[in-house]
């Protein structure tokens, strides 16, 4: 979450990041394959949030060593 908050996106929370809440969650609209795989916690918070498609946890995912780049969107809270 604080790569998308050092973008200047609009990211919600408000689990102090713990991945529980499910408000931080961000579309990925390209290059999610330069983020880190989807765990069964994120997964299992996704589901019970009705989230489909690309979705993520920006608390969750993080950018892989190799720095691609990824497009995303949020909705604002």
């Amino acid at each position: 979450m604080r790569q998308c908050l050092e973008a200047g996106l609009p990211v919600a929370s408000s689990c102090s990041e713990r991945g529980a809440c499910g408000r931080c969650m961000i579309a990925i609209l390209a290059g999610a394959e330069a983020l880190t795989p989807m765990g069964a916690h994120e997964s299992l918070v996704l589901a019970r949030n009705g989230a489909a498609g690309e979705v993520r946890l920006a608390c969750q995912c993080r950018l892989r060593e190799n720095r691609s780049d990824v497009v995303v969107t949020v909705g604002y809270w």
